[in-house]
């Protein structure tokens, strides 16, 4: 056998050490390698996580699978609403409404000369103001029901605007 070149490695430790030097001396002995724990800490763990994973497989063997549950069908969608029939309240929130304005329209004269009238033509015409009022306030809460249940809308912008300016002149004539 060859001994390796010096320096490099070889597949043996290289030749004995020196022979033993006199009486009862003991021959020369490598020292053993120092060992290393954890392959032999990883083994017990990967034996004792396969014993109980054998364990836990086999005791589960005898147990019947569990049933799958399955989400129940959708429910068939809701037919869609049925037209609500508002014709009514269209008709009363729209009448009320033009009696509302036709007679606010009709105050107009006495409107422009009200500083000409007297105490008891002007309480008249505050309460004619107070009824126009509260015609279109009524037809629109009745057009405004009406959108809450057909979801169709209204143009009610004049009966605002006629109410919004029959309440500054109501609160003039105080």
């Amino acid at each position: 056998m060859r001994n390796a070149p010096p320096g490099r490695p070889g597949p043996f430790r290289g030749p004995p050490g020196p022979a033993p030097r006199g009486p009862g001396a003991r021959p020369y002995r490598p020292k053993p390698a120092a060992n290393n724990p954890l392959p032999l800490i990883l083994g017990i763990g990967g034996g004792v996580l396969a014993l109980v994973l054998v364990l836990v497989v086999m005791s589960s063997g005898t147990k019947e699978p569990a049933p799958v549950e399955t989400a129940p069908p959708p429910e068939a969608a809701p037919p869609p609403p049925k037209p609500v029939d508002v014709s009514g309240l269209e008709r009363d929130g729209e009448k009320a409404c033009e009696e509302g304005l036709a007679l606010f329209k009709s105050l107009e004269p006495k409107i422009s000369g009200r500083a000409k009238l007297t105490a008891e033509e002007r309480h008249q015409l505050k309460l004619d103001v107070k009824k126009s009022m509260d015609l279109m306030f009524k037809g629109m809460g009745f057009l405004s029901e009406a959108k809450d249940k057909s979801g169709h809308s209204y143009d009610v912008t004049r009966y605002g605007s006629a109410h919004k300016l029959a309440a500054s002149i109501y609160h003039e004539l105080e």
